[in-house]
């Protein structure tokens, strides 16, 4: 991962391993990549006491159990599990691309026993939108959840007090139009911003440097950096992740 005074940027397209991982000095988030893997199933039940963990799905397709549920995932879609319950992947069809996240990133990670051997049947109706006591699943292929905080506290679609969210998706160059005044120079005081491509490529201005990235590139921008999106090439298709969920923007 090259980094600088500034910010630090990896590149994770082919690489199946974590981008950011629980050691990365802040504990607030884990990320991992999966990069078209043949499809897995979890060793166990398990629990996560003190997360919440996030499963988006580019490729493939993955089935878990999710406290009594059986739950399918599809590409473009996002699955939250509240901490506390219990859940584990029962397998899908590969092969299989996603993002793991997992907020805040203490190692909670609890087994409570061996994979049912008769799952609870799928009853699953074509609404692939669903809310449950445990968590949710949300389609990101909906218009109402691009280009918004999707997830986090406020305006945001979905609550999580851990983790805030936008899946960007603008396919045309028009998205482009007027950004030097739609987005002013910042930073964030305590929060960590995380800036994924999987498609097309933007420039951040990040102090008084231009720094590119491109599809399979994330960028991490701890507290106090000043940044703004000076530029997008569409097709483009990428996610912003704020952690922890504070109000703590300040604009220059």
């Amino acid at each position: 991962m090259p980094n600088s005074a500034t910010h630090a940027r990896y590149a994770f397209r082919g690489r199946s391993e974590y981008i950011v991982s629980a050691q990365a000095g802040h504990g607030l988030l884990t990320m991992r990549h999966s990069a078209l893997v043949p499809v897995w199933s979890d060793a166990d039940v398990h629990v996560h006491f003190s997360s919440e963990e996030f499963y988006l799905l580019l490729a493939g397709e993955l089935r878990l159990l999710v406290l009594k549920d059986q739950v399918t995932l599809r590409p473009l879609e996002l699955l939250m599990v509240k901490a506390g319950c219990p859940h584990a992947v029962l397998g899908g069809e590969g092969p299989v691309e996603h993002l793991g996240l997992r907020a805040p990133a203490p190692d909670d990670r609890t087994s409570i026993g061996p994979l049912p051997s008769s799952p609870p049947a799928l009853t699953e109706g074509e609404k692939r939108e669903l809310s449950e006591a445990w968590g949710w699943r949300t389609s990101l292929r909906d218009p109402q959840n691009r280009n918004c905080w999707l997830v986090g506290l406020g305006t945001a679609r979905l609550h999580s007090p851990n983790l805030c969210l936008a899946y960007l998706d603008f396919p045309t160059p028009a998205a482009n139009a007027d950004l030097g005044t739609r987005h002013r120079l910042h930073l964030h005081k305590q929060s960590w911003e995380y800036y994924t491509v999987l498609q097309g490529s933007k420039t951040l201005r990040i102090e008084d440097e231009m720094v590119t990235l491109q599809a399979g590139d994330m960028l991490a921008m701890p507290p106090g950096v000043k940044h703004t999106l000076h530029s997008r090439q569409a097709p483009f298709r990428g996610l912003t992740i704020r952690v922890p969920v504070l109000d703590d923007k300040v604009e220059f």
